[in-house]
């Protein structure tokens, strides 16, 4: 009986382990240039998952712009994150063939993580920041990257640690390119590194076919709640001999620093810890999949209107299977107790 005792104990502490789902806002649209056009929406619960709102608007009225809310899961070009709030984009400068611009910053897509219940409403789409706002200052910029190219450039394809301590070219070797350029590109755990480099970087080091104009490119992403960032890809191009060395990608790297403007995005309203766009409350969960409850109008920044169909507010993720946890519960016990 005493086994029989331990075994119902230990059967309830499992099944009461709470099993997490996060509802999350699935759908995607494209629209000419700037002009954001809002698709109508669906949400869906997953285990253990991060809600991401993704926006890209192009500088070029010629060009298309596109949104997109996601689990996390869905999207392949978001690298492993460690922290489930962040804000991850594309960044670049450049020399400004004008004299008077000087060094240009520009902005890629943006992508919004959260992990509360329908924290990726696509309404929202205007409180994301334009940008992380990265920087590296101009001396850093104009000692590494510019001078007189007429000689040489190096080539490599190695594997650097994460801290880039070891900066020696001797296995690399040297390569012709006058009058053109050299670059590098240097990725985080990059899939198709022929040595796989683990969480180091895999940098690559070569001569461009053209005088191309001096800028830095990278990929980043920013954790909100403890404010660190890290940095994914870093693709320079620099105009002296032998520029494209891991000294000049570890300076480049290390002069970083951003500085994104989250005063709309985050709901300060709400605990210090929280980074949900807007306050939440609770809901009951019924199953994996939410059902429609009729149509939830969202006003964005900027009078952007978007019809949202689906159950969707939560506070945190919210606990599943708790009747069928019960259920199995009693029916265990209740054979135990017979037999």
């Amino acid at each position: 009986m005493l086994n029989l005792s331990c075994f119902v104990a230990l059967l309830f502490l499992s099944l009461n382990h709470s099993i997490s789902a996060l509802s999350c806002y699935e759908c995607q649209s494209t629209f000419p240039a700037s002009s954001i056009c809002l698709p109508p929406c669906t949400t869906r619960f997953v285990l253990d998952s991060t809600c991401v709102l993704m926006r890209n608007i192009s500088l070029e009225p010629s060009d298309v712009g596109s949104l997109r809310a996601a689990h996390i899961g869905d999207v392949s070009t978001i690298p492993n994150i460690t922290e489930k709030s962040f804000i991850f984009g594309e960044e670049a400068v450049y020399l400004n063939p004008s004299p008077t611009v000087g060094w240009d910053w520009e902005y890629g897509p943006i992508t919004y993580g959260c992990d509360t219940n329908g924290c990726n409403e696509p309404g929202d789409v205007n409180r994301l920041p334009n940008a992380l706002n990265a920087r590296i200052p101009n001396a850093t910029l104009e000692r590494l990257l510019l001078g007189d190219l007429d000689n040489s450039c190096y080539v490599c394809n190695t594997c650097v640690d994460s801290d880039v301590t070891n900066t020696d070219m001797s296995n690399c070797t040297k390569q012709p390119c006058q009058s053109h350029a050299c670059g590098f590109v240097a990725t985080r755990n990059s899939p198709s590194s022929t040595a796989q480099c683990n969480a180091a970087w895999h940098y690559s080091s070569y001569c461009m076919g053209s005088r191309e104009v001096a800028q830095v490119d990278m990929t980043l992403i920013y954790y909100i709640r403890s404010k660190s960032f890290y940095i994914y890809q870093m693709e320079a191009i620099c105009l002296s001999n032998d520029c494209n060395n891991m000294t000049t990608f570890k300076q480049l790297k290390d002069a970083v620093t951003v500085d994104p403007d989250l005063t709309c995005l985050i709901d300060y309203s709400n605990s210090s810890t929280t980074t949900s766009i807007r306050p939440v409350t609770s809901t009951a969960v019924g199953g994996l999949t939410s059902t429609a409850v009729g149509g939830l109008t969202s006003t964005a920044t900027g009078g952007l209107t978007s019809t949202l169909t689906g159950s969707t507010e939560g506070s945190g993720s919210e606990q599943i299977f708790i009747n069928t946890k019960l259920f199995i519960f009693v029916i265990f016990s209740f054979y135990f107790i017979k037999f």
